[in-house]
């Protein structure tokens, strides 16, 4: 299709609401408000409809959609929570996690570094306004961003530059870089910095064979070895929602000092299964499946316009 100029006209009015106009509403109203709203919203195919799309088809391919039409319902409405929260956080105090969540588990005492670790699953922001409240400072631990690959996206470059800001913000500490090597990680863990990062999409070398929703998978294993390099604890944490009724959930796993790598490698795998398994629609990287399973259950399509970059701290 030719990027006109009346395409690109309805694509930036499409991020500006999905991105800036809605998100910002929800977040402006009580919560009670505000999450009927996004339920009400999330019913719409219209938003974030290439995304969605593309998450129910593959998904559709491992098994895990009993009904299409609420899957598709609650991944548009964590994805309109994910972009609230951005919001909400400038406009909450802590007391939005003491009234709000269910949390499950504790952040390990005292205020030594760790490594934490989520999977691209729920909608994560408030796990670092927890982690901060422990009294801990963080990096976000990220790939670097070009902005070339939102040339032409205005908005949702604008949208990344306020996610890069209040990462920065909530962590009190510049972004350490994954291109950068594990020297810059390995400063910040020695000078009592948390690192804050997720799992991401396996590359070709150092994954490690796995096991989630019954099939063989690979996960990579960089942040295990970091920590048994470092011996810093590791720990995993999710947040989520009950999408019926908007309480939110924080779990927070026990502390793990890596001393065998295969057994925090069992350790990460069975956490990430046991996400797929308690919300599967709450995967944002179902579009990219087929990298982590060995075998996927049919051959892999190319999908397109699943998956933005933006800038965004871990979910």
């Amino acid at each position: 299709m030719v990027d006109s100029p009346k395409n690109r006209m309805r694509r930036e009015l499409r991020s500006l609401i999905e991105r800036f106009l809605v998100p910002i509403a929800i977040a402006l109203m009580p919560w009670w408000l505000g999450f009927r709203v996004a339920r009400r919203l999330a019913h719409w195919p219209w938003f974030y409809r290439e995304r969605v799309d593309a998450t129910v088809a593959v998904a559709a391919r491992y098994g895990v959609i009993d009904d299409p039409k609420r899957f598709a319902f609650e991944q548009r409405l964590y994805h309109l929570i994910d972009q609230a929260d951005l919001f909400l956080l400038k406009l909450r105090t802590d007391r939005f996690l003491d009234r709000h969540f269910d949390i499950d588990g504790d952040w390990p005492e005292g205020d030594g570094a760790l490594i934490t670790l989520s999977f691209h699953w729920g909608a994560g922001f408030w796990g670092l306004r927890s982690l901060r409240r422990s009294g801990r400072r963080f990096a976000i631990l990220s790939a670097r961003h070009d902005p070339e690959t939102l040339k032409g996206h205005s908005v949702l470059y604008r949208y990344a530059q306020v996610r890069i800001n209040e990462g920065l913000s909530l962590g009190d500490h510049p972004f350490v870089y994954i291109g950068d090597g594990p020297r810059p990680m390995l400063r910040a863990l020695q000078s009592g910095v948390s690192l804050l990062t997720s799992i991401d999409v396996p590359h070709v070398g150092g994954e490690v064979p796995v096991r989630l929703l019954g099939r063989d998978a690979q996960l990579p294993s960089g942040m295990i070895k970091l920590a048994e390099k470092s011996k810093v604890p590791i720990v995993f944490f999710a947040v989520w929602l009950d999408p019926a009724t908007g309480r939110r959930k924080l779990r927070i796993r026990e502390a793990l000092q890596v001393t065998d790598r295969d057994a925090a490698m069992r350790f990460a795998s069975a956490h990430l299964d046991w996400m797929l398994a308690t919300a599967p629609a709450a995967w944002h990287f179902w579009a990219y499946a087929d990298a982590f399973f060995v075998d996927p259950p049919v051959p892999a399509t190319p999908v397109e316009n699943a998956v933005e970059i933006e800038g965004r701290a871990p979910a």
